[in-house]
């Protein structure tokens, strides 16, 4: 209650009518992955990589003019986001492994689309093959460093934490994973084999039809040979019968 010193109340009470804008709608959220540090060759087939080689993944939504930032960045051995096991390499927007010749988060939180690059790395046990990759996005707007984490310091690397209360989670997969040539696939499973095979497979017929003609042409001399050396016995009889009469 207030009240002037006169005792009459002069306050006004001004109303006014304030109209946000608003809007609903749907955003539609992907992943790909691409050959190169340029994100310009995208993967069209299953990806298959060496423990050596980089995983490059754009994760983006349409449309475009809001932010996108990743929380939560994972992986798992099957294409169920919520398996048993999982290898998780960005939390709470910032990257978990400090090394960054294996994880490298490029854009996060700074537009319509955010990148990272990753070493290709492997699930214990022999079963194994095959990475699917998974993603908790959250969409903010547009305002310069709302959405843009806070993941370095001085003393290493620091997360904030943040609540998350709606996130989309966007996945990819399978990404195969090439093994060693000790009776596992190789680069060319699959292929077509190699021209150094087609000329020592022709080579080795070559030499298969070389032995046949000479083994059928020594079949043939030694069918032979016995019926000469019968005739040439007959005729020294004959020549021996003919002197001793």
């Amino acid at each position: 209650m207030v009240q002037q010193p006169n005792g009459e109340n002069m306050i006004r009470v001004d109303v006014r009518t304030i109209t946000l804008n608003t809007e609903d709608g749907n955003f539609s959220v992907s992943m790909l992955l691409y050959k190169d540090e340029a994100f310009e060759d995208r993967w069209t087939t299953v990806p298959s990589l060496t423990l050596d080689d980089d995983i490059f993944v754009k994760v983006f939504m349409i449309p475009a003019h809001l932010m996108l930032r990743m929380e939560r960045c994972w992986a798992t051995p099957s294409s169920d986001p919520y398996s048993n096991i999982q290898y998780t390499f960005i939390g709470d927007s910032c990257p978990v492994l400090s090394n960054k010749q294996t994880l490298s988060v490029l854009k996060n939180g700074q537009g319509a689309e955010a990148m990272f690059r990753i070493q290709m790395f492997k699930f214990v046990g022999s079963s194994y093959a095959n990475v699917f990759l998974h993603c908790n996005v959250q969409i903010c707007h547009n305002t310069p460093g709302l959405c843009q984490p806070n993941c370095s310091s001085e003393d290493g690397i620091v997360r904030t934490r943040r609540d998350v209360h709606l996130s989309h989670t966007v996945s990819y997969g399978p990404i195969r994973r090439l093994l060693s040539d000790t009776g596992k696939p190789s680069l060319n499973a699959g292929r077509v084999p190699p021209v150094e095979t087609f000329v020592l497979g022709g080579l080795l017929i070559v030499l298969l039809l070389i032995t046949g003609v000479f083994g059928r042409l020594w079949l043939h001399s030694r069918r032979f040979y016995p019926a000469r050396e019968a005739q040439l016995t007959l005729s020294n009889i004959h020549h021996i019968s003919e002197v001793a009469s």
